[in-house]
């Protein structure tokens, strides 16, 4: 962790107290969860006039070229680093307890994953939007150990998932906490518990209700985190308009979760 907390990246990408805080305060993990258990997303005081978005960004050049930049290298030698010398010790006992240790989750969150995706106008760090260093990120941190990678970043999954898609109402709403020190657990549901399942033809459906919200019914399956998360990003069909996404908070009326182990043996 001193060697993640020393790499320039972090200075370049303003993630130094993220940084901090992740190498010496990874024991408020319980409180942190005690505390958002029971939370709500209130209604913004200062609402966007508009939707913010990370501007597109890459390099214009004649070829293609994948090559990372100074700054992705960076980035992804420091979570490559944090992901050998945290992740990869705890693999083996988070698979046999099917859990991800807390403070894993903690020292993660406090690196700034979650800020990815963010617009800058709402306190991201990286002005331009880039798939390519997302899917740096997700590789380094996935050579400690691909299933605690997924659960170390389903909330950046929400995040980007907001800033790329979700209105004014939603961004102003559900955002602010994603780049405080209490980021929120959160997941995307999106697959269905039968084979080959499609995102883009989901059989969970949306209908309008008279409050202005929507009434999702379905069952999804692989959500990381769904235990202990505090909001959803789901997907489902909305009548003739096809697949949308929905923000959901885990304490809506109607939801349940119920553990179902993707690969090995079931315990009961």
């Amino acid at each position: 962790l001193n060697r993640v907390a020393s790499s320039p990246t972090l200075d370049r990408l303003g993630l130094r107290d993220q940084a901090v805080r992740a190498v010496g305060g990874a024991g408020r993990s319980t409180t942190r969860a005690a505390n958002s258990a029971g939370r709500r997303f209130a209604a913004a005081q200062q609402r966007l006039s508009s939707p913010a978005r990370q501007r597109h960004g890459g390099r214009q050049q004649d070829l293609f070229d994948l090559t990372p930049t100074e700054e992705q290298q960076l980035l992804r030698d420091s979570v490559g680093e944090f992901a050998a010398a945290r992740i990869r010790p705890a693999a083996g006992a988070a698979d046999q307890g099917t859990l991800t240790p807390p403070e894993l989750l903690e020292q993660a969150t406090e690196l700034g994953l979650a800020m990815l995706g963010f617009p800058a106008q709402l306190g991201g760090v990286v002005d331009e939007r880039s798939a390519t260093t997302s899917v740096l990120v997700a590789e380094a941190i996935a050579r400690g150990d691909m299933g605690i990678g997924v659960a170390c970043l389903a909330p950046a999954a929400v995040a980007t998932a907001i800033a790329l898609w979700g209105d004014a109402d939603q961004q102003s709403r559900y955002l602010p906490p994603f780049v405080s020190d209490d980021v929120p657990a959160a997941s995307l549901a999106l697959m269905e518990p039968r084979p080959l399942a499609d995102p883009m033809a989901p059989t969970t459906t949306a209908i309008k209700a008279p409050d202005g919200g929507y009434v999702l019914t379905g069952v999804k399956a692989l959500v990381p985190r769904a235990a202990d998360a505090e909001l959803f990003v789901v997907g489902a069909r909305l009548g003739d308009r096809g697949p949308a996404l929905f923000v959901v908070q885990a304490a809506t009326d109607g939801l349940s979760i119920v553990p179902d182990p993707g690969m090995g043996d079931r315990k009961s």
